[in-house]
């Protein structure tokens, strides 16, 4: 069966974005999408495609290092500026498989985003569309046509996650 560029991207997930070059000799920087140094760290066969652009590439990665918040990456066919000139912008996707296996109360926000979210009484809140990183506890910012809501991830507020369903049940919000 022959893949369309579409097939290719659906079957993976972004993970990060090159936004710049870096030296002569082909390294660019990776703005991650993720705080996983595990994901990062072991990249191999990566597609990258351009929205803009309408281009992909499939690539080794050769190295990957931190620089401050982003990785320096070098892919094995790009090794000069001009190379890395033309993958800039690019999103870099890996395949679903390659994420590390997460403990039963963990996700991936891409699991989350885009849920149904309805509180206990059987009342449709709305769908995620964004969750906030506090540091002690992600928040789902929950939108419907009249307003947002904001949940906080924490056994108090969230009743169930069904991955599967992309349904989430939490506890209504009552204010003072």
């Amino acid at each position: 069966m022959i893949k369309t560029l579409q097939d290719l991207i659906n079957e993976r997930i972004p993970i990060g974005k090159v936004v710049n070059t870096h030296g002569l000799k082909g390294e660019v920087k990776l703005f991650p999408y993720t705080n996983s140094e595990e994901i990062l760290g072991n990249l191999s066969e990566v597609v990258l495609y351009n929205k803009e652009k309408k281009v992909f590439y499939h690539l080794s990665v050769e190295s990957i290092r931190r620089m401050n918040k982003l990785f320096l990456v070098r892919f094995d066919t790009i090794d000069t500026i001009e190379a890395a000139e033309r993958i800039k912008g690019c999103e870099v996707f890996i395949k679903y498989e390659e994420l590390p296996p997460l403990q039963e109360d963990e996700y991936y926000f891409y699991e989350i985003l885009g849920c149904d979210v309805f509180y206990d009484s059987g009342e449709n809140v709305g769908k995620v569309v964004d969750i906030i990183e506090t540091g002690s506890n992600d928040v789902l910012v929950v939108k419907n046509q009249k307003k947002e809501t904001l949940i906080p991830m924490t056994k108090d507020w969230i009743i169930k996650i069904d991955k599967g369903e992309k349904k989430i049940v939490a506890r209504k919000l009552e204010w003072i």
